[in-house]
């Protein structure tokens, strides 16, 4: 007589691979009831925010040790993080002075000419953003369902608690991209809006020390820049996140220990690059004088000799007008022997190309859209011509 038998009988009680991760609370965004002696209940609507603190030993392995430097050699290390800044600025500026060319073919911007006659036609084909708004459309559908963006998949033999844990790590990691991080969805729509048309978009993961939370934020192509011969940035040498930072959030991040207390001069109108300034002629924005003063801040990614007799990666953060270091931070983690530097950039292609950056719709469909343009506006104004009540009278 056959017997049935548990399946999980030969499965060890003790699995040494496995973590053991705290369990959250059932029902710990609603509220909380506590019964009383007297039969009823108190319930606290209180609702509480989760923080995530690094503990100390890991505060201090990931401080500022810009004061291990003298005077002399903070200011080789911010001359060289604003040379190299430069440097990489210049290496692709035809390749920004493309995109700006492109965005007229985009079509967003009303406009009126008298060329080559008084109300000629202005419209531009819709071909470049139409196709772009479609990539936005489906990949945000795709990247982020309803329930969260994250799947856990176990590696290796399934047990119960493997799938318990894989469980709780889905769970958990979709609670922060819906819940604690509110705007991980806002930028991900923002960068897969520059990625099609663009062809290279990123976006930067880190530990907020304000908000005591991870963030996920989306870094505008022309706020970013990676040395020449970079192949990808995992092997690259360095790069450059340029940051703006008004007069009250750099004091609330000096306050929070992000920055050092340095003496700074006053803040000022940033130039605005050739890049943001033609996106802003199309959308019909300004800069609005000395209203809004901002602080550049150049956060490099890069390796220096400051602790050992070779290099290890560093990020050092500099403010542009007065070049004095405001961070130096180690960029690897304290039990890795191989030093490898810590990313927290994710560069997203369109489609993978020649160089570090990717090729985009405007490299694909930029020609054709001008072409498609000029036989649209041609006939347009061919028919304006043949409906013309115009002549000679006898």
């Amino acid at each position: 007589m056959a017997t049935e038998r548990n399946p999980f009988e030969q499965i060890p009680e003790e699995i040494s691979n496995v973590i053991d991760m705290a369990r959250p609370e059932e029902d710990s965004e609603g509220p909380s009831f506590f019964p009383e002696e007297d039969g009823g209940v108190t319930v606290d609507f209180t609702e509480t925010t989760i923080e995530m603190e690094a503990e100390e030993t890991i505060q201090e392995w990931y401080g500022d040790i810009t004061d291990k430097l003298e005077d002399k050699d903070q200011e080789e290390v911010a001359s060289n993080v604003v040379d190299n800044y430069t440097s990489d600025k210049e290496s692709r500026a035809d390749w920004e002075a493309m995109f700006e060319k492109g965005f007229d073919l985009l079509g967003l911007k009303i406009q009126e000419t008298s060329e080559p006659f008084e109300g000629a036609c202005t419209a531009v084909h819709p071909m470049l953003i139409e196709s772009a708004v479609k990539f936005q459309a489906k990949a945000i559908q795709e990247l982020f369902p309803p329930a969260g963006p994250v799947k856990a998949q176990i590696v290796g033999k399934a047990t119960p608690e493997r799938e318990d844990q894989s469980n709780r790590v889905q769970d958990f990691m979709n609670y922060q991209t819906t819940e604690q991080m509110p705007e991980y969805f806002d930028e991900m729509e923002r960068m897969l809006f520059h990625l099609p048309l663009i062809g290279s978009a990123f976006k930067k993961v880190y530990y907020d020390a304000n908000l005591k939370r991870p963030v996920s934020e989306f870094v505008p192509i022309d706020q970013f820049y990676v040395s020449y011969y970079a192949s990808n940035l995992r092997k690259a040498d360095r790069y450059t996140h340029v940051i703006y930072r008004s007069p009250v959030d750099l004091a609330r991040d000096i306050r929070t220990g992000i920055y050092r207390d340095i003496e700074l001069p006053e803040a000022t109108n940033p130039e605005p690059t050739s890049f943001s300034s033609k996106m802003d002629t199309i959308i019909g924005l300004s800069p609005t004088g000395t209203n809004d003063p901002q602080y550049t801040l150049l956060e490099q990614h890069c390796y220096l000799e400051i602790e050992e007799d070779y290099a290890l990666p560093y990020i050092v953060t500099v403010e542009e007008q007065s070049q004095q270091i405001l961070s130096i931070r180690r960029n690897y983690k304290k039990d890795d022997k191989n030093q490898e530097k810590v990313s927290h950039f994710v560069h997203y292609r369109f489609v993978p190309g020649f160089s570090f950056y990717g090729f985009g719709l405007m490299h694909f469909l930029g020609n054709l859209t001008m072409t498609a343009t000029a036989a649209m506006r041609s006939l347009v104004d061919a028919g304006q011509f043949a409906n013309l009540p115009g002549g000679f009278k006898a």
